[in-house]
């Protein structure tokens, strides 16, 4: 995948994390492991890992899907891990929408979603609700 595609994921998520009830503010802080910084007023910072896909086709099966690469690293792929980062964004680019995980939800070196498993309206609110109700309780 090229930076641009990363890079334009990122801001749709920084979009749909402004758009979230809650007063949510970003940071857009692109580095290793750690792409956004989100926070509220309450003193909730949160540390978002995001992870892009464009619509793919595949070619036995012609069926169009989204595909995200969750592991990190060159040579020796790790999965997301709560002490790098406390959610975990897919960015469904061609759809513009935004699935937020928990990191301890992420479980798979990668994943595949159908072409409308992000287009349920308030798909990207609920998503981030249960992932911030997993963090909060990590926090305790």
């Amino acid at each position: 995948m090229s930076t641009r595609i990363g890079l334009a994921g990122e801001f749709i998520v920084c979009s749909a994390i402004l758009a979230l009830e809650g007063e949510w503010k970003v940071v857009h802080t692109p580095q290793d492991k750690i792409d956004i910084l989100a926070f509220n007023d309450e003193g909730i910072f949160l540390r978002v890992q995001v992870k892009t896909s464009t619509l793919k086709t595949d070619k036995a099966h012609h069926r169009p899907h989204y595909h995200f690469q969750n592991g990190s690293g060159c040579k020796n792929k790790s999965l997301p891990c709560v002490k790098d980062m406390d959610i975990v964004a897919h960015c469904f680019l061609d759809d513009r929408r935004v699935a937020f995980y928990a990191t301890e939800q992420v479980r798979q070196y990668s994943q595949r979603r159908p072409v409308h498993y992000a287009s349920a309206p308030g798909f990207e609110q609920d998503t981030w609700d249960k992932a911030l109700q997993i963090v909060q309780e990590r926090m305790k």
